[in-house]
């Protein structure tokens, strides 16, 4: 049997990349030969002993020396480069396949943009609005009855009120030549002088609310007494004094004329009404 060094091929003949001989050594090219020769031994590490070829020799190829038994074993374990697969060398390794899948993975995955925070905008502090106080109108109501009625409007003829005691009075007439006892209302006084009002009444009647004020020291100076005279005028008195006194002419000053626009008060107090309380005012409004 001829050995795969001593066969040629024809004169002129051009085989293919492999030809199969008759007993199943495929016959190849020379420099195809020595190629995959090389190959085979950077893969096994086999070393190999080549000749040099030239064009006008015969194609011959030098077998490859058998290394020890020892040797040979592991190189057979390992396959040579097969028609389905000429270019085993050509495959991606297996840290490349890892790379391209990490590189379609980060592509895939999308990071949305991060909003940027709106700047926060401090509101001015409000201002505290101060509230205004409202005018207030005093009226006399059944609740407010202690309210001085200042604001309260008096009209009327020959009446008198005196807010603080409650008194709110019609004026009857008495005059000076009457020697009649006086009945429960309020008097003006016919034989007082000039610029005084006089007006009287019984403790026990209309002017019990002026007996008891002197009692109980609710009687104080700067009280105010309203009066409306025949006319329809209305003025505003203000006490300044009173005084106790015996029901005698030695109290004539009471109802004597006065310098200015003035007022008298009368009525009884102490025991059995023995005693009689003159309480002056003066003109203010």
């Amino acid at each position: 049997m001829a050995s795969l060094a001593q066969q040629t091929l024809p004169s002129g003949a051009r085989p293919p990349f492999f030809l199969i001989s008759p007993r199943g050594v495929p016959r190849v090219s020379r420099v195809t030969l020595l190629l995959a020769l090389v190959i085979v031994a950077a893969v096994s590490g086999t070393p190999v002993l080549t000749a040099s070829l030239t064009h006008s020799a015969p194609a011959t190829i030098l077998a490859p020396v058998a290394p020890a038994a020892q040797e040979i074993a592991p190189a057979a374990a390992q396959p040579l480069a097969s028609v389905a697969d000429p270019t085993p060398w050509a495959r991606p390794s297996a840290m490349a396949v890892e790379l391209a899948d990490a590189a379609r993975v980060a592509k895939a995955v999308t990071v949305p943009p991060v909003a940027k925070p709106k700047p926060v905008v401090q509101s001015k502090p409000r201002v505290a609005s101060v509230a205004r106080p409202r005018a207030t109108t005093h009226r006399t109501t059944a609740t407010h009855r202690h309210v001085a009625a200042a604001v309260y409007t008096y009209r009327g003829t020959n009446h008198v009120w005196i807010p603080s005691l409650g008194i709110n009075r019609a004026v009857y007439s008495y005059p000076c030549s009457r020697t009649t006892t006086p009945g429960y209302v309020v008097y003006r006084w016919g034989c007082a002088g000039t610029n005084n009002v006089y007006l009287m009444a019984h403790a026990g009647g209309p002017f019990a609310a002026l007996n008891s004020a002197y009692y109980s020291g609710r009687l104080r100076v700067g009280m105010k007494v309203m009066y409306a005279n025949s006319s329809g005028v209305v003025h505003t008195y203000s006490v300044i004094w009173w005084k106790v006194v015996l029901p005698t002419t030695a109290a004539s000053w009471a109802w004597a004329s006065l310098s200015r626009p003035s007022m008298t008060l009368q009525t009884c107090v102490g025991a059995n009404s023995a005693y009689r309380l003159m309480v002056r005012l003066v003109q203010v409004a």
